[in-house]
């Protein structure tokens, strides 16, 4: 009867140390899939920052080129005025009036 008992707890012991065996290897398995998955989380992030701020370069590109664009054509605009001897005379005789009057 006593080597019965024995023999339950020596196999009660080598079923504990089992259990905590694989308890452990899950707990190791879980922790690296959770490290897996914060690194690509962390990359993902990285990779929209990276699209969002190539997005955003872009966007400002284009609208430097619209803005340089309507500058020059502004100043274009501007010195055909001044160039233009017709519109140049009948300011002068506006001018010229208003100053009579």
């Amino acid at each position: 009867m006593d080597a019965v008992i024995t023999r339950i707890i020596e196999i009660e012991k080598q079923s504990a140390k089992d259990i905590e065996r694989a308890e452990d290897a899950y707990r190791t398995n879980i922790e690296a899939h959770r490290r897996t998955l914060e690194e690509k989380k962390e990359s993902a992030h990285a990779q929209n920052i990276s699209t969002e701020n190539s997005r955003l370069t872009q966007t400002l590109r284009e609208m430097n080129k619209q803005t340089e664009e309507g500058s020059q054509g502004s100043a274009r605009d501007y010195e055909l005025h001044f160039h233009d001897q017709a519109l140049v005379e009948a300011v002068k005789e506006k001018i010229v009036a208003i100053l009579l009057n």
